[in-house]
């Protein structure tokens, strides 16, 4: 029964039902404490951290993290790549534990995770399990902005994904790689991007859906195709509204916000970088936040506001204990340099 409920879980998350889903994981934590299966328990904390990470409940989500952690054993459940969800379950602790990490602000620590994770799936020799790691470390990457690094992971995986994926996987690999040779001003970036975009949609797939779009929206963006980009994030916003896939929601609005600039529509630009960063303090999505206010901050210096932009950006990296090597820290310490000289 308990595969049954988690698969019809993973189901109704890839449909986009979100309210089923979340019934599906009651079902489960009904059925674990009637049972003395450590497994059992396990895989309802497997489908609630799933759930709760989409729907951008990233606290709520930790003790569901924890408590997988606590509960696997490789030994007692290697089998369980095989009946639920096609991968493993310890594996998928560590690497949505990095993307967490990441997106609360901890980067390095997300990293960290993220290699522990590889590791195990590496080790266990299921390739579906390390199919289904590669793909999230390859969006880690993404959401770190490091193109370099998505490129390597997804030159792993396709091979992978040709043999053990789905095409809803194959697809997306097709328009990460196409994002990160966009990012590097790569000429058939965007080409392979819109393929791998024509074929996602093709699938039906509604998983990851606000996500996906907002990869092509961000590759539009910098091909400098403004109004493709704004169809694809008013898409995205409508798709997270429909569904309550709403992990990246900050990052729709402040993606919005960067479009709407490049229309010179300076007011729409303020009011989404605002929006982006109320959303994401809302959600302790420290990262977004950063990014938003960094955007937003530069926004208000080439208006000449600029103790407006320090007193907005300082406090916000002030928080930031680590990650001082990626782009995003990077680019917020270079403007508040000039904005305190």
């Amino acid at each position: 029964m308990c595969p049954i409920l988690f698969n019809s879980c993973l189901g109704a998350i890839t449909r986009g039902d979100f309210p089923a889903g979340r019934r599906l994981v009651e079902e489960l934590f009904d059925l674990a404490r009637g049972d003395d299966d450590p497994g059992f328990k396990l895989q309802a904390h497997h489908a609630a951290w799933d759930v709760l990470l989409a729907a951008g409940e990233l606290r709520e989500a930790e003790r569901h993290i924890e408590a997988g952690f606590s509960l696997y054993r490789r030994e007692s459940h290697g089998w369980h790549a095989r009946a639920y969800g096609g991968h493993d379950p310890g594996v998928c602790c560590h690497i949505l534990e990095a993307c967490r990490q990441a997106i609360l602000g901890y980067p390095d620590l997300a990293v960290g995770q993220m290699t522990n994770g590889l590791a195990l799936a590496r080790d266990l020799t299921h390739p579906p399990t390390l199919a289904h790691s590669l793909t999230l470390a390859a969006e880690l990457r993404q959401v770190r902005c490091e193109p370099l690094a998505v490129e390597e992971i997804i030159t792993e995986l396709v091979p992978l994904v040709s043999q053990y994926g789905s095409p809803v996987r194959i697809a997306h690999a097709a328009m990460l790689r196409g994002w990160a040779r966009t990012a590097q001003g790569k000429d058939d970036g965007l080409v392979q991007l819109q393929g791998g975009l024509v074929s996602w949609r093709a699938t039906g797939s509604m998983f990851n859906a606000p996500y996906r779009l907002a990869v092509a929206a961000d590759a539009y963006r910098m091909a400098g195709i403004v109004q493709e980009g704004l169809h694809l994030v008013t898409e995205a916003m409508q798709v997270a509204t429909r569904t309550g896939f709403r992990m990246i929601e900050a990052e729709l609005h402040r993606l919005h916000g960067e479009l709407a600039l490049r229309s010179n529509d300076q007011n729409t630009a303020e009011i989404c970088f605002k929006q982006a960063i109320a959303i994401a303090r809302a959600q302790s999505a420290r990262l977004f936040e950063l990014r938003a206010a960094t955007r937003l901050s530069h926004h208000w210096r080439d208006q000449g506001r600029k103790v407006e932009a320090l007193d907005l950006l300082a406090p916000i990296y002030g928080w930031f204990s680590e990650g001082f090597d990626t782009i995003d820290l990077k680019d917020a310490k270079a403007l508040l340099d000039e904005l305190s000289a």
